[in-house]
């Protein structure tokens, strides 16, 4: 009986009809191929019989990686956390690896009680979604010596990488619109201390009247959330007298104040116009369609899933901030006065 045929990278080029090269990137995860074709490779590999020393370690060594996010963030559905967390975690199961997710709760976020480590040694990595209070992330840094990336959120640690939104490049975007627009009379709608993100977007609305040249504007804010009882929920108090558009900092405080205007029989964008901030399927009438500016979900879960598996690796040390740009969304929650 014959030796098998060592099965070689061409083989599976051959088959698939594509380029070694390609092949070569797939299997060791590198960039250059699309999901599905990175699947249909590493399919093909396996059927085949390819033998890799360093693949087969990869691939039958599956890293637990531990992913936390405050309870505050995911109380109420949907949850642009909760999807991150899911893209995430599809990342990880694309290249063989595990997530184990914790809902910090606010006690332990305080620590209230003496810090619980998140799981035993064997995990390999952290992923921290969304802003988490200091005296937290520090026990994190003190208790692990385990590679940490905080998506959605950043700080001075150097050694935690950042995997963030461009909540100041996009709100300036945002606002710009409607002053392209004509608009002038503008309100933000946002508490900005509340969150680094919130402080972000609220920059970025004041860098675009300022270019515009309007400095009324950027003292018109209508908070609305508190954290100081540490308290999360969204709630919005109409102002007396309206402004020409609002400038939302997520459609979740978009479609609230929505919901409001309806009830007091002002009607978007007819009356006034709204912009919002994530694109994230606020709780609109049938008749509206929110406009926002959405955030690359995709690439953010990829460029987290990519950094944490290059620091537990070794591939890398931290190389702070990342900014995952996105796009403006229009809808028809701004009335266009010019073509």
């Amino acid at each position: 009986m014959g030796r098998k045929k060592k099965v070689k990278l061409e083989d599976i080029a051959e088959k698939l009809g594509v380029s070694i090269v390609t092949v070569s990137n797939a299997l060791k995860g590198r960039k250059g191929v699309s999901d599905e074709m990175r699947e249909k490779i590493m399919q093909t590999a396996r059927e085949m019989g390819y033998h890799n020393v360093s693949w087969e370690k990869k691939a039958h060594n599956p890293y637990i990686i531990g992913v936390a996010v405050a309870e505050k963030y995911v109380k109420e559905f949907p949850s642009f956390y909760m999807d991150i967390y899911q893209r995430i975690a599809q990342e990880a199961v694309k290249k063989g690896h595990l997530t184990v997710l914790e809902v910090v709760t606010s006690e332990k976020e305080s620590l209230e009680k003496p810090f619980e480590p998140f799981l035993e040694k064997k995990t390999a990595g952290l992923i921290l979604i969304g802003e988490l209070k200091k005296e937290y992330i520090q026990a994190i840094r003190e208790k692990y010596d385990i590679p940490v990336v905080c998506v959605d959120y950043y700080d001075i640690y150097e050694d935690l990488d950042y995997i963030v939104t461009d909540g100041f490049g996009g709100m300036y975007q945002m606002t710009e619109l409607l002053l392209d627009q004509g608009y002038r009379d503008l309100m933000f709608v946002g508490t900005p201390t509340a969150t680094k993100n919130i402080t972000d977007r609220y920059l970025g609305y004041c860098k675009a009247l300022e270019k515009a040249g309007i400095s009324d504007a950027q003292d018109k804010i209508l908070p609305d959330r508190d954290f100081r009882d540490g308290d999360y929920r969204i709630d919005i108090e109409l102002p007396t007298r309206l402004p020409e558009a609002f400038v939302c900092n997520c459609d979740k405080t978009a479609g609230i104040l929505i919901q409001k205007l309806s009830q007091r029989g002002i009607k978007v964008p007819e009356d006034v116009s709204v912009v919002g901030f994530d694109d994230y399927k606020a709780q609109f009438s049938e008749e509206l369609k929110l406009t926002t500016y959405e955030n690359d979900e995709k690439a953010i879960a990829q460029i987290s899933m990519n950094t944490i598996l290059r620091r537990i690796e070794g591939r890398r040390p931290a190389l702070g901030t990342r900014i995952v740009e996105g796009n403006i969304v229009e809808g028809n929650t701004v009335k266009m006065r010019r073509s």
